[in-house]
C-alpha cells in the first residue's frame, strides 16, 4: 500500500507540526464513526496491526492489515484536506479542516449530511416514550447491577 497526499493535506500537516509539540501520526482505518478517514493525532500509539504505509511532511501514516490488503503494491488512496466544520479527535478539525481519502474508488469527502427533522422543541410530545432524550426503560441484567466502574 502506498499513500499519496495533496498540497492541501501537506499544508494541514505542516500547520499541525508548527502548532503541536508532541509526536504526530496519521492513522487510517481506526475511526469508530468515520471508518477509514485519516486521523491526525498527537502522541498516539498505533495498534499492533498498524504498519507504516507512507508519510506526509515527515509525519508517518499508519494503516491496519485489513486496509493494507485492499491496496497491494503501489496502489493506495490519496490523503486530501477539505474545509469543513467537523467534530473529531483529529488535530486539524481545530482549524475547520478535515483530512479525507480520495482515489481508487473512494471519496470520503463527498457531501454527506444527516437529515434532522425541522421540528421546533415546542411540538415534541414530552410524554412520548420514544422521543429523543426519553428516559431508559427497563432495568439492568442481574449480573450488571452490582458492577462498579472506576
Amino acid at each position: 500500500m502506498r499513500i499519496d497526499a495533496t498540497d492541501a493535506a501537506r499544508a494541514v500537516v505542516e500547520r499541525a507540526r508548527q502548532a503541536r509539540t508532541g509526536a504526530l501520526t496519521i492513522t487510517i482505518g481506526t475511526g469508530c464513526c468515520e471508518s477509514t478517514a485519516p486521523f491526525l493525532y498527537e502522541d498516539f500509539w498505533p495498534g499492533p496491526d498498524q504498519e507504516p504505509v507512507g508519510e506526509v511532511n515527515g509525519v508517518t501514516v499508519y494503516a491496519p492489515e485489513y486496509l493494507r490488503r485492499l491496496y497491494p503494491g503501489d496502489q493506495g488512496p490519496t490523503i486530501d484536506a477539505v474545509e469543513v466544520t467537523a467534530e473529531s479527535l483529529s488535530v486539524e478539525t481545530e482549524w475547520g479542516q478535515r483530512l479525507i481519502l480520495r482515489g481508487h474508488g473512494i471519496d470520503t469527502g463527498a457531501d454527506e449530511s444527516c437529515v434532522v427533522p425541522d421540528r421546533p422543541a415546542t411540538t415534541l410530545d414530552l410524554n412520548d416514550p420514544d422521543r429523543p432524550g426519553a428516559r431508559v426503560r427497563g432495568e439492568l441484567p442481574a449480573a450488571l447491577r452490582g458492577l462498579r466502574v472506576r
